[in-house]
């Protein structure tokens, strides 16, 4: 996207042309090959950029004859944090590819399956239950990996007695869902079956009190001071949430150093976890949607204890 006195430009593949041109008749859609003929031709000085920028593009762009590049970040991910209704109809459409798959797979689960073989499975029904795309890598983790929030798959197989992780979502006309179940494969000890009812009460205190107008360090405090009631909030090592959109992980961070404050139509995750290294770990994932009187939580997948 660039800009002069006259004109606002879109630079994208041809193949999204008249897509682009039907939804901003107001831009001029250009060819991502043109792109620095275009710039010398205009002779920019400087030019926004986002972080994400590798640094051969930056300097290919500098090439051009751009004297400086600067970070348009801020500005242009608090924009995108509050969804037009379009963009939630593609995202509720999302997360009910991500429903529909979880219930399939817990129907195929079996004794002896690897963490492989069962990502495998869950993102081929994805595309099966209508994902143009993943959200993310998949995360099938069991037991121990459990306790690593972004395992990586493995060939360890499914046992009686297994705790079970997955963390995924589909890709709806280019927008995310992201959801992350705990499953026990075999009825669970007291004490796990213990950390993951405290896992779901603290993410059901965290949407309980939510609301446009609340801090995301808010959001996140008061999981952290419901675990810290039973020494546990050591082991919640991440943060409560993110943004969700046309990105998976967007404006705002739900962290104890974000000073976001909530304002209606956006779209966040609400994901504590617990744990505990060489052991097993707990987390309860679900989107919601902020509003004045609350939020709407667009996961329907059932998240009290599930023992297959």
């Amino acid at each position: 996207l660039l800009s002069d006195t006259d004109n606002q430009y879109i630079f994208t593949d041809s193949r999204y042309f008249d897509d682009i041109s039907a939804k901003l008749p107001d831009y001029s859609i250009q060819d991502i090959r043109d792109f620095h003929v275009f710039i010398k031709q205009k002779g920019y000085d400087s030019i926004g950029v986002e972080s994400t920028l590798s640094h051969a593009d930056a300097e290919s762009i500098k090439e051009d004859g751009v004297r400086e590049l600067y970070y348009i970040n801020d500005r242009y991910e608090r924009a995108r944090a509050v969804k037009t209704p379009e963009e939630i109809e593609n995202i509720i459409a999302a997360q009910a590819i991500t429903d529909k798959t979880f219930t399939d797979v817990l129907s195929i689960l079996k004794e002896g399956m690897t963490e492989t073989e069962l990502a495998g499975t869950l993102e081929s029904l994805l595309f099966v239950n209508g994902a143009e795309d993943l959200s993310v890598t998949s995360i099938v983790a069991f037991d121990e990996n459990s306790a690593i929030p972004h395992a990586v798959r493995s060939e360890k197989k499914l046992q009686n007695g297994s705790i079970i992780t997955l963390d995924f979502g589909a890709k709806y006309h280019n927008y995310c869902s992201d959801m992350t179940r705990t499953i026990f494969f075999g009825t669970p000890d007291p004490y796990r079956k213990s950390i993951y009812e405290k896992v779901l009460t603290a993410q059901e205190m965290a949407i309980s009190i939510a609301f446009s107008g609340i801090t995301a360090k808010e959001c996140d405090t008061i999981a952290r001071k419901y675990f810290s009631e039973y020494n546990l909030d050591s082991y919640f090592i991440h943060t409560l949430g993110h943004g969700v959109g046309i990105d998976i992980h967007e404006y705002p961070r739900l962290a104890q150093n974000s000073d976001a404050v909530m304002a209606d139509n956006m779209v966040v995750t609400i994901e504590p976890g617990l744990y505990f290294p060489n052991e097993f770990g707990v987390r309860i994932e679900d989107m919601i949607i902020f509003n004045k009187s609350g939020t709407i939580n667009l996961t329907k997948s059932p998240k009290n204890i599930i023992i297959i």
